[in-house]
């Protein structure tokens, strides 16, 4: 009975010595990089489904597009508003948790010469581009980056794969016309 009273006050002495506790440090989740978004293909639109996680057009007509990154550190876009599809190169860059698009100066358009004649052949031609600089927030939804810049959102594409993109901008002409290596 004294051996165990005698080691319970030693146990209790034992579990009230002030113990050194050991930081452990937990790798954060690595952000994302410019790297991961090589040979990716997101749709660019003005509403994001939260449920799914991808940007849609409720019907509108000058809303929606793709970008492509590819393995250089370039993009390619494209945007859709009747009657013409304007494409633009430039180059991107993660930094601070932002994404950077730096538009080039030229930009190919497809479609009628004069934008107010429908009817017309559709013409691919370089003109000097209006674009610029974007700055898009990195933000997640669920397991997915999402670009969000001011009035769309960027989404990876799940119906475009990346050859397929890049197959049909060589295909119209695009790819040669702005000289994307």
């Amino acid at each position: 009975m004294r051996k165990r009273i005698v080691l319970l006050v030693i146990l209790a002495f034992i579990s009230c010595q002030k113990k050194e506790t050991i930081t452990v440090v937990k790798p954060v989740e690595p952000f994302l990089a410019t790297a991961d978004l090589f040979s990716k293909v997101f749709y660019i639109s003005p509403q994001l489904d939260t449920e799914n996680c991808i940007a849609y057009n409720d019907g509108c007509d000058c809303c929606d597009g793709k970008i492509v990154f590819l393995q250089n550190g370039t993009f390619i876009s494209d945007f859709y508003c009747i009657p013409t599809e304007s494409y633009n190169t430039g180059t991107f860059e993660i930094k601070n948790k932002k994404l950077f698009l730096n538009y080039s100066k030229l930009e190919a358009l497809l479609g009628p010469e004069n934008e107010e004649d429908f009817d017309a052949e559709s013409v691919l031609r370089l003109e000097t581009s209006t674009c610029g600089k974007a700055s898009l927030d990195i933000i997640r939804c669920k397991n997915h980056y999402i670009f969000k810049g001011q009035s769309d959102y960027f989404a990876e594409d799940k119906k475009t794969s990346f050859s397929a993109a890049v197959n049909e901008y060589k295909k119209l002409g695009v790819w040669k016309l702005l000289d994307i290596k």
